[in-house]
């Protein structure tokens, strides 16, 4: 039934392939009339284009034949003119060919005539439009052309006949016509004939165009269709062929190899008949083979199966075998891989087991073809993409057995399968190994062959891994028992360690040898917590690397700096299983590397009270996590080593005790419950002179002062049996003699139940103690070196004297003074005379003053008086005496020393209601005295208050001014008499404060002295006029000298000369062009320390010129040891020498003076010409004034040098 239905599928297809042949030839012929319909449509317009162009060509011809004619009256013209006016009329046939007037050949078009008979017809040209098939509104248009050139023919032969009919062919008779053919009715003529023909042309060209888009468009369909049928035919062939061979089965040629195979064995495996040939001739032979084959194949399964039970049981046999003989699980692991290959024919077997802690599957014995596999095999434990585990992860999830028939066909083993292929391997099963029920591994094998387990080989499979579970419980019985020798034997030796009398060191490195032997490919470490808490030192550590211990060692203990300092910093477990990427150890990573470490695992080490003792640690040279037995001895190690540490700090804590106790300074005494002597410690023996035998059994003698020996035992028990320490002060006579003080604490010792057992006297010697309390008390009321008030008890007094004042409403004065220069004592005889030279004064005042008074020394040489129930008459009358008695001679070190005082008052309630606002006033007035002369006293005013004020502003000022950059320098030009040139410029500094206005250097200066800034100050000034005059120099003025002025401060400051050379040094400018102007006054005050000080100048090359000079005492012997080469003579002699002769005398005479010594001088503060012609006559070098110019800046000094380029003597 089928097979008849094939065939008529069959008939029916060719059926349909002979229609579409069909079909195709009709579209295929009626698509040739179209393209024929289309050319005959261009013909035609081609033919129309011929028509119109010759009535326009023939009006033309006819045109210029008359025009010809009437000029030159020949009748060929005219012949020729009736000729083609007759051809286009129908008058006359239409030859092929034509002249024109030109005497050119004109041809006429092939399509002037609608076919060949035309040629030689007559027939007029509006008939042949007619037959060319113009539309009708094409044909209008060439009518209307037509009936124009009537017109212009009828013009045309006018002219002609005039000329023809003309008797003596007069040239008025040729005017006339030619007139006739070229007036505007004639040009409008052909104009219109033109117009008409070009619009034909317009209407032609859109008709055609319209004709051809429509047949191009039905050609296109055709076309369309003609594919169609073609494709369609090609496809009903293809049907037809497919329809033959379907019933065939085959073609001819595997038809007739079939027959020929039937009955043999391989025809079978030769011919497979798709499920669409089934009903195929090919299909009933082949159906025939196969029954024949079936009972062959039957019989080889039956084979292959028995052969396989046979190698399975010898292989069962062979794995038992290794159970019983194997010693540890990898001898059994290899020796199953290999028996399952060699007698269980398997391709490849291998076994896998799982890290308990990592979780991390790794193969561990493997056997067989395609041991590459093994090298690139990873098991992961997440599902793929549609949430399916790997066969190997859902073995050990579900703990059952995974059996693979088809590799190739297997989805979930997908991502090996080219892998496995390759291989050779068809078939696979996984089967899962179990250590106690829980599944830790895998036996996986690999078959050739597709569909090779079936239930007996499966049954025996398991079999087998039943077995090597059982095994493997076996092994992990016999470990453990191993393990728990090994770990009794660890235990018993660490406890004889911890009872040993080795050092600690000692025991520590024992027990790391120890643990080692324990896991010979680990080292481990032990360290422990230094004495301050914060860094880690090193316990033991026997077999690591030498640098890599004393890396560690010192490393400062933190939460993530390594394991060991981790686990010590949380107190936590820190298990290191990677060091090369571990976070705790990227400080770290080249030194474990060098070390060859590649895992810790860190335990840290509590004391008894949960306090962090260290960390002990096991280092692995491969990274990996850290086993059962690891983290047991992790715990087990740390625990004893806790017991070592703290027993041996117990013992040296002990020890350090006993020797603290015997070797302290303070007696100690341990007694019975009766307060009998059982010991004392050497310090007892010391003081009391006595042997232990002479007091072991006695009581302690306790002597309070008024009491009894036994009223004292007495209060002690009722203190003591209360539980409560007796603490008491005692003084006894020591063996010297000497009354002793001692503080002495009894306390009870209790038992552990308790029970008070001894008692423990303490005894310190307190004596110093209390004499320290009572000078400490002295000192913190009285001046150390004088014995005088200090400020502290001053206060004191002065608020008691003032509130005694204001209860009696008496006035009270504070006199507040200090000794003129006293400073020059310390420099020149030292602070000892200076201090004994106030002692001395000390006693003094108090040797001249009445009880209620109060003397007080504040430091340094400053005092004050507090003088109750006195006035103003009478504190003059105080010191009419006082003074006296203060500039009496002190005969000190073998020194007569007279020094004066200067004395500021203040007088309660005028001039303050409290000790502050007098002292400031008496200060004022202090200060009022030293400025007027000295050795003198001054009462407080308000005008001093005002002064004060002023003075606080100006210090308070000045500690900013140099910051705040409100310090100047101006400039005073210094030139040389001789030729008038610049030779110099004083360097004088100035002070612009934004509120206090311009401050005179007279009244800054002398408090820049006093508060010691003047060193800072006088620093910014010789560096500022230094890198000046170097800009200068740049500029070109290379000879000019600066000059600065040195307080007395900044020449006696010892780094004075070193400051100099820096500054010059720094700026690159010669020693020679700075000059520094000193004092007569200071360069006085101490001669031969001037000296020093300017012979050390001198050698630097920095010149020194004395200042002011006339004004002071100097001596001309030391004026003569001064290295100085030049004198300025003081402007209050310049000023008068035109009017007071002893100022011309002593002008005279320095100069005169200066010129013996060798000595340059220089005059300051010249204003008039009559002062420089003195001081020129008398050999003055040089000068500075306002006679030449006023103190000025560095821009308008720069100016004024540059004015006197041409300089004229003075």
């Amino acid at each position: 039934m089928r097979s008849h239905r094939s065939l008529s599928t069959y008939s029916r297809n060719f059926s349909l392939l002979l229609t579409a042949v069909l079909s195709f030839g009709l579209i295929f012929a009626f698509y040739l009339h179209s393209e024929r319909a289309l050319e005959m449509v261009r013909e035609l317009r081609t033919i129309s284009y011929a028509l119109s162009d010759e009535l326009r060509q023939s009006s033309a011809d006819l045109t210029r034949l008359a025009r010809s004619y009437v000029a030159t009256g020949d009748p060929v013209y005219k012949r020729s003119y009736h000729d083609i006016l007759a051809i286009r009329e129908g008058k006359q046939a239409r030859p092929a060919e034509a002249v024109r007037l030109d005497g050119k050949r004109m041809t006429l078009p092939s399509a002037a005539a609608p076919s060949d008979t035309v040629t030689g017809t007559k027939i007029a040209l509006l008939d042949l439009m007619r037959m060319a098939g113009f539309s009708d509104a094409e044909f209008a248009k060439l009518v209307e052309a037509k009936n124009n050139s009537d017109t212009l023919t009828a013009t045309e032969l006018s002219a002609m006949h005039l000329i023809e009919t003309s008797v003596d062919y007069t040239s008025s008779d040729r005017e006339k016509a030619t007139r006739m053919l070229f007036d505007g009715p004639y040009l409008s003529a052909k104009a219109a004939i033109k117009k008409a023909i070009d619009d034909t042309y317009i209407l032609m060209d859109q008709r055609t165009a319209q004709l051809v888009l429509q047949t191009e468009k039905l050609n296109e369909y055709l076309r369309a269709g003609f594919m169609f049928i073609g494709i369609l035919f090609l496809f009903l062939l293809w049907r037809s062929y497919r329809a033959l061979l379907t019933t065939m089965g085959a073609p001819l040629e595997e038809i007739y190899y079939s027959l020929t195979q039937l009955g043999g064995d391989s025809a079978s495996d030769s011919f497979v008949v798709q499920q669409e040939t089934e009903t195929s001739i090919k299909a009933w032979i082949v159906l025939a083979q196969k029954k024949l084959a079936k009972t062959a194949a039957e019989n080889q399964e039956v084979r292959a199966k028995n052969l396989r039970l046979t190698r399975l049981y010898t292989m069962l046999s062979q794995c038992n075998q290794a159970i019983v003989r194997s010693h540890s699980e990898q001898e059994l692991f290899d020796i199953i891989c290999r028996d399952a290959v060699v007698f269980g024919g398997m391709k490849m077997a291998w076994i896998g087991m799982q890290d308990e802690q990592s979780l991390e599957f790794k193969a561990v014995a493997h056997f067989g073809e395609g041991a590459h596999y093994m090298a690139e095999l990873t098991i992961s434990h997440e599902p793929n993409e549609q949430g399916v585990l790997g066969p190997i992860s859902n073995v050990l999830q579900t703990g059952t057995a995974y059996w693979c028939q088809d590799i190739a066909k297997d989805q979930i083993y997908a991502h090996w399968h080219r892998r496995s292929l390759a291989a050779g391997w068809q078939s696979m099963a996984i089967l899962p190994l179990h250590r106690h029920g829980k599944t830790l591994g895998s036996f996986n094998l690999f078959l050739d062959q597709v569909d090779a387990f079936d239930d007996a080989s499966c049954h025996l499979l398991l079999e087998i891994a039943l077995d090597i579970s059982h095994a493997l419980n076996r092994f992990e019985l016999e470990e453990s028992r191993r393990l728990s020798l090994q770990m009794e034997g660890l235990r018993t030796y660490m406890l004889e360690r911890i009872t040993s009398a080795s050092a600690l060191p000692e025991i520590l490195r024992d027990v790391v040898l120890k643990l080692e032997l324990l896991m010979p490919t680990s080292i481990c470490s032990i360290v422990l917590v230094d004495k301050d808490g914060r860094h880690l030192r090193t316990g033991a550590m026997p077999n690591a690397p030498e640098f890599f211990v004393k890396a560690i060692d010192g490393i400062e203990i933190a939460a993530g700096v390594g394991s060991c300092g981790n686990a010590i910093a949380t107190g936590q477990r820190t298990i290191a299983a990677d060091l090369s990427q571990h976070p705790f150890w990227v400080n770290y990573t080249s030194l474990t590397a060098a070390a060859g470490l590649g895992a810790c695992w860190s335990e840290p080490i509590f004391a008894a009270n949960g306090q962090v003792l260290g960390a002990f640690a096991i280092y692995h040279r491969q990274p990996g996590m850290p086993q059962d037995i690891h983290l047991h001895l992790l715990e087990m190690a740390a625990h004893f080593i806790a017991i070592v540490v703290e027993r041996k700090q117990s013992e040296e804590s002990l020890r350090k005790l006993s020797q603290a106790v015997e070797q302290s300074s303070n007696v100690i005494i341990i007694t019975d419950q009766r307060a009998r002597i059982e010991y004392v410690n050497a310090a007892f023996l010391r003081n009391s002179g006595k042997a232990l035998h002479e007091v072991l059994g006695k009581r302690p003698i306790l002597g309070l002062p008024g009491r009894s020996l036994w009223s004292t035992y007495k209060e002690m028990f009722t203190e003591l049996k209360r539980g409560q320490s007796w603490q008491r002060e005692l003084s006894h006579i020591d063996q010297l003699g000497v009354e002793r003080i001692d503080a002495i604490d009894v306390s009870p010792i209790r038992d552990a139940a308790g029970g008070i057992t001894h008692f423990l006297f303490v005894e310190e010697d307190i004596t110093e103690k209390k004499r320290s309390e009572e000078r400490i008390q002295y000192l913190a009321h009285f001046d150390p070196l004088t014995g005088l008030v200090n400020r502290s008890l001053l206060e004191e007094r002065a608020r008691l004297a003032i509130a005694h004042a204001a209860r009696a409403q008496q006035q009270l004065a504070v006199l507040l003074f200090d000794l003129d220069h006293f400073k020059d004592i310390n420099d020149t005889l030292g602070h000892s005379s200076g201090d004994a030279l106030l002692v001395e004064l000390a006693k003094r005042l108090t040797a001249n003053f009445r009880s209620e008074d109060t003397i007080a020394r504040l430091g340094g040489d400053e005092f004050v008086l507090i003088l109750p129930g006195i006035d103003g008459s009478g504190v003059e009358a105080v010191l009419e005496k006082l003074m006296p008695v203060i500039s009496d001679t002190y005969r000190i070190g073998g020194h007569e020393l007279n020094v004066t005082t200067s004395i500021g008052i203040a007088i309660y309630p005028d001039d303050g209601g409290d000790l502050e606002t007098l002292s400031k006033n008496a200060d004022a007035a202090m200060y009022r005295a030293k400025r007027e002369g000295r050795n003198a006293y001054r009462f407080f005013t308000q005008e001093m208050q005002a002064r004060s004020a002023r003075h606080l502003d100006l210090v308070n000022a000045m500690r900013h001014a140099l910051a705040r950059e409100q310090f100047s320098l101006h400039y005073q030009p210094q030139l040389a008499i001789a030729s008038g040139a610049v030779i110099g410029a004083e360097a004088l500094l100035r002070w612009q404060h934004p509120a206090l206005g311009m401050i005179a250097p007279s009244e800054f200066i002398p408090l820049a002295e006093e508060n010691g800034m003047i060193l800072e100050i006088g620093e910014w000034v010789i560096r500022s006029a230094v890198w000046q005059l170097k800009a200068w120099h740049e500029r070109g003025y290379r000879q000019l000298r600066i000059a600065v002025n040195l307080s007395a401060v900044q020449f006696r400051h010892a780094d004075l000369p070193a400051l100099i050379t820096r500054i010059l040094q720094a700026a690159q400018l010669a020693p020679e062009f700075l000059e520094l102007e000193l004092t007569e006054s200071v360069a006085m005050h101490d001669p031969d320390g001037a000296i020093a000080i300017m012979n050390n100048l001198s050698a630097r090359g920095v010149r020194m010129s004395i200042d002011d000079f006339g004004t002071g005492y100097s001596s001309l012997s030391y004026l003569k040891k001064f290295k100085v080469y030049k004198l300025k003579i003081d402007r209050s002699f310049v000023r008068d020498i035109h009017t007071d002769p002893e100022d011309k005398a002593i002008v005279s005479a320095v100069i005169g003076m200066a010129k013996s010594l060798g000595l340059t001088t220089i005059a300051e503060g010249v204003e008039t010409s009559e002062q420089l012609d003195f001081l020129r006559q008398q050999g003055c070098l040089e000068v500075q004034g306002y006679l030449f110019a006023r103190p000025m800046a560095a821009e308008a000094f720069e100016q004024f040098m540059a004015s006197r380029r041409d300089p004229q003597a003075l």
